[in-house]
């Protein structure tokens, strides 16, 4: 166990360094001048030749980099343009939204997606499974932007029940949590319902069955055990995106989380707004990716035995 927590952490630190690479790359890339920004367009040459050496954009590529590395590993990444205030803080500030819309989004996807999955795989051929295949095709082809204005005018301006944006109440956070939900639970369904259909066809359950036991302890108690891991790095990975911000669900809906901060950035170039946004979503996504890894060791006996 301890070798593999010390090959997972080095993976996960070499992915790290080769996202905030990539980000440094990307943003260096950008035709914009990050001092001439923050001084405005009467600035004078001297002025913003002061606000270059303020930033260390005068120093050579590599030293900056290095800078921006050890800054980010300390938890520093750097001061926003526009608000002037540490990038860090302002995007933890947004993240408790982020993650409670994520939650809400996580529930869409388990609750449909499980059911829809499990009732396509007991039963099927069934108007239940049909039905279950007609979602998931209609989910994967939606784009989640539509889905969200959709929902808007159905059920905040046609049928006044939920708001039309914002936060603060559970009900500011149904429609945005089923715009994200929907195509998940799609897919979770069609992954659930092919991984139990398997399970359900195997040796183990042809004896639990003949051993007397309810259909419905067999589907539950053993088949979904089993065909439940596979959701386990995928419901990891899907929380880790979520947290990252989604982008066009919350400028949909004007939710306050990270997504709607970032676009606000990127329409202002609000350079290390950006790059903390980006450094932060991989940060989640290695850790939570770490942690699903790290499961499956106590989750199924054959990895802990092998």
């Amino acid at each position: 166990m301890g070798r593999v927590l010390v090959q997972r952490l080095v993976w996960a630190l070499a992915v790290w360094v080769c996202v905030a690479a990539i980000t440094f790359a990307i943003s260096y890339m950008i035709p914009a001048d990050p001092a001439r920004l923050m001084a405005g367009p009467q600035a004078d040459p001297a002025t913003v030749a002061s606000i270059h050496k303020q930033l260390g954009l005068d120093e050579p590529v590599w030293k900056q980099f290095g800078m921006y590395l050890w800054h980010a590993c300390s938890g520093d990444f750097g001061r926003s343009f526009i608000s002037r205030q540490p990038v860090l803080p302002a995007i933890l500030h947004r993240a408790p939204a982020t993650a409670m819309l994520a939650t809400g989004a996580m529930l869409v996807y388990i609750v449909i997606g499980g059911i829809l999955g499990i009732v396509g795989a007991v039963k099927p051929g069934s108007w239940a499974d049909k039905l279950g295949s007609a979602w998931a095709i209609a989910g994967f082809s939606v784009p989640t932007f539509w889905i969200g204005l959709l929902l808007l005018m159905v059920f905040a301006y046609i049928f006044p029940i939920f708001p039309l944006g914002g936060s603060g109440t559970i009900a500011h956070l149904v429609l945005p949590s089923l715009t994200l939900g929907i195509a998940g639970a799609a897919y979770y369904t069609r992954v659930l319902r092919q991984a139990l259909s398997e399970e359900l066809a195997k040796d183990y359950i042809r004896a639990a069955r003949a051993k007397g036991l309810s259909e419905r302890s067999v589907v539950l108690h053993h088949g979904l055990r089993n065909a439940a891991l596979p959701l386990v790095t995928l419901l990891g990975l899907d929380f880790a995106s979520l947290l990252g911000g989604a982008v066009l669900t919350e400028s949909v809906f004007a939710w306050p989380g990270i997504g709607q901060q970032a676009v606000q950035a990127i329409y202002t170039l609000d350079i290390p707004m950006i790059m903390g946004t980006v450094l932060f979503a991989a940060t989640a996504i290695i850790v939570i990716n770490l942690l699903v890894d790290l499961s499956y060791y106590f989750l199924d006996p054959r990895i802990r035995h092998a």
